[in-house]
């Protein structure tokens, strides 16, 4: 299913089909629920964070524009309701701009990181140890697919807090896997 489908499918779930529904639910169920919990670690929370995703993506369905892929707004809906979470719980750290301007931008290095499977375990229990805005941020850029101006504005920073919040996410992983 190509991302022009999944449009067409939330505009059928605009109108309340429900077989519509169930074939955007079984493409990326998975997705939203794994997401839920690698970042909370917690399954109640993530069953409900992930039930309450479905439930606005039924009800927001009409409201979807095309400037990004469905997956990108399934995800950014599931991201909003985890950061919520977060900041709920008094986990959210806010993020700086401190020596952003000597960073270059690292999404290579890290989409390399991630695609090695041999090490995907051990990166998978890094990950964990992330700060909860290191994660995010991480989900936005090799998950959503945005970069990281885009990452910037929706979670309402700088460029800069998102390139230095990147770099020491990934010193922090590169750390973790030396170490492993």
């Amino acid at each position: 299913m190509q991302s022009d489908e999944d449009w067409q499918i939330l505009i059928q779930i605009s109108k309340g089909n429900t077989k519509s529904f169930a074939l955007l639910f079984n493409k990326y169920q998975n997705l939203v629920y794994g997401y839920c919990m690698k970042m909370l670690k917690n399954k109640q929370k993530s069953e409900d964070i992930t039930q309450e995703t479905w439930l606005r993506v039924v009800k927001n369905a009409n409201n979807y524009k095309p400037t990004a892929s469905v997956k990108s707004w399934l995800m950014s809906i599931t991201r909003n309701l985890v950061i919520d979470d977060f900041r709920a719980n008094k986990k959210w750290i806010d993020l700086s701009d401190e020596n952003w301007n000597l960073i270059e931008d690292s999404q290579a290095d890290l989409e390399n990181l991630f695609s090695t499977r041999q090490q995907n375990e051990r990166l998978q229990a890094a990950f964990t140890e992330l700060p909860e805005n290191q994660k995010i941020i991480l989900s936005m850029i090799l998950i959503e697919e945005l970069t990281q101006s885009e990452v910037a504005e929706k979670l309402n920073t700088s460029v800069g807090a998102v390139k230095a919040s990147l770099f020491r996410a990934r010193e922090n992983l590169k750390k973790t896997m030396e170490d492993a």
